[in-house]
């Protein structure tokens, strides 16, 4: 779920902009109001890149445990070359004001967050029972999409405030090329299908529930903002 956590720092940061710099911009200027979206899109793209999120990377981490009495429990683990990638690449494939409408159009997508895990193992010792898992692999998750409007009310005396959001989030694919191993079984095609099955036809199953959720969370965050 990690990408859908980094697209909702997204969304959040793009509605973040602060409550003076609102009030600076000249709404009856289309341009104005689009280069001051297309700064904050940057600004949170520079902002994943400077947490660390693109790229991430663990080269390795080993990890072991032992109880006094080992033989009750004892674990010797370790991950290898874990990369994730994209979740800085916004692209944004319009982003169109307008005056007469006072509406604002968007269309953004992450074109492809990347997952790859050079190799993990575990051998571990439960109550005299050998135990142990290995992966490895990588997932790619192809075009998440957010196109929408907003519709802007400029008052006089209330200032700016949001009438209502459409939002319409789409996910073109994922795909998993896992190898899982787990007390000796191959479970690679299942993680597999289920990575990349089950778990993209879920998600556009629920798109509308999905769309409800973010015209939610987006017009309380920009409320909050206001």
């Amino acid at each position: 779920m990690k990408f859908f956590i980094a697209f909702a720092v997204l969304i959040a940061g793009i509605s973040a902009v602060p409550h003076h710099d609102i009030n600076s911009i000249d709404f009856s200027n289309e341009r104005l109001v689009t280069d001051a979206i297309e700064d904050v899109i940057e600004e949170v793209s520079q902002a994943i890149k400077d947490a660390g999120l693109d790229p991430f990377h663990i080269k390795r981490e080993d990890f072991n445990y032992a109880l006094p009495v080992p033989e009750l429990f004892k674990i010797d683990a370790y991950i290898d070359e874990v990369l994730s990638t994209g979740l800085s690449n916004i692209k944004t494939n319009r982003l169109y004001y307008s005056v007469l409408l006072s509406r604002l159009y968007f269309d953004l997508e992450l074109p492809l967050i990347h997952f790859s895990l050079g190799g993990a193992k575990a051998d571990a010792v439960l109550f005299n029972h050998d135990l142990g898992a290995s992966g490895s692999g990588s997932v790619d998750v192809e075009s998440i999409r957010v196109v929408g409007d907003i519709d802007i009310y400029l008052g006089i005396i209330t200032g700016v405030s949001v009438q209502s959001i459409d939002i319409s989030f789409t996910l073109g694919d994922i795909k998993s090329n896992a190898n899982l191993v787990i007390l000796g079984e191959d479970y690679s095609d299942d993680f597999n299908n289920y990575v990349g099955g089950v778990v993209p036809e879920t998600i556009k199953a629920h798109y509308n529930e999905i769309n409800e959720l973010f015209e939610i969370v987006i017009l309380d965050l920009i409320n909050e903002h206001l």
